[in-house]
């Protein structure tokens, strides 16, 4: 799997960290699951910093000093979900598949199940629904490093697949690919199931890949 944006280099088997350090990144996760459990209970708006910090039992000052503000701490809680988000997206492309088509729309769908069942992605759709939701620009307007990370990491399958498509198609099918993936994400179209939608996510972006040229065969 290629290295998306959001991924750290990992700790070399059997080292252990100095002890500031696995406290500091304890203490970070400990933060994030707090703020990811109450976004989900009662939305992000109604979230402040203080509250993070008492139920994640650490002081106010230190989350502060972690991730800077309320906005770095929304920053860092979206990066963390999308790239748990990308990783399941990427095993879901290696799936074995009849077809190279087969495989990339099990992957859209796959993105699309996981997007319905994440108690985070639901709480900030069903919030901006209502036009409340300050965590919902992370997702879209505000999401470049995600909307990067997704793209770099579907290019690169599509390039691996559709070896007869030129680069600039294959950027442009990855970038239909997220963008209408998110799209269907945070305005699900109501007369589609699921597995419909990723059909049609899937359809437009073998529309860009097969100008001039057809997909080749999956490989593995």
């Amino acid at each position: 799997m290629e290295d998306t944006p959001f991924a750290e280099a990992s700790d070399r088997p059997g080292v252990a960290l100095p002890p500031r350090e696995a406290w500091r990144r304890k203490m970070r996760d400990d933060v994030l699951d707090a703020a990811r459990a109450m976004a989900a209970e009662k939305g992000w708006d109604s979230v402040s910093l203080s509250q993070v910090a008492s139920r994640a039992e650490v002081s106010r000052p230190t989350v502060y000093k972690e991730f800077g503000s309320r906005g770095g701490l929304s920053r860092a809680l979206v990066h963390r979900e999308a790239e748990r988000f990308l990783i399941g997206v990427d095993r879901a492309l290696q799936q074995p598949a009849p077809t190279a088509s087969d495989a990339l729309a099990a992957a859209v769908l796959y993105a699309l199940e996981e997007a319905r069942e994440n108690v985070l992605v639901a709480s900030v759709v069903k919030a901006a629904r209502d036009g409340t939701d300050s965590l919902l620009p992370y997702l879209t307007a505000r999401s470049e490093p995600v909307v990067t990370g997704a793209r770099l990491l579907v290019r690169s399958w599509c390039q691996a697949h559709y070896q007869r498509s030129d680069t600039v198609r294959t950027d442009q099918a990855a970038d239909v690919i997220v963008r209408l993936t998110l799209s269907y994400i945070v305005l699900p179209p109501a007369d589609h199931t699921l597995r419909e939608s990723a059909e049609l996510i899937t359809a437009a972006a073998l529309g860009v890949l097969s100008v001039d040229t057809g997909p080749s065969p999956a490989t593995g």
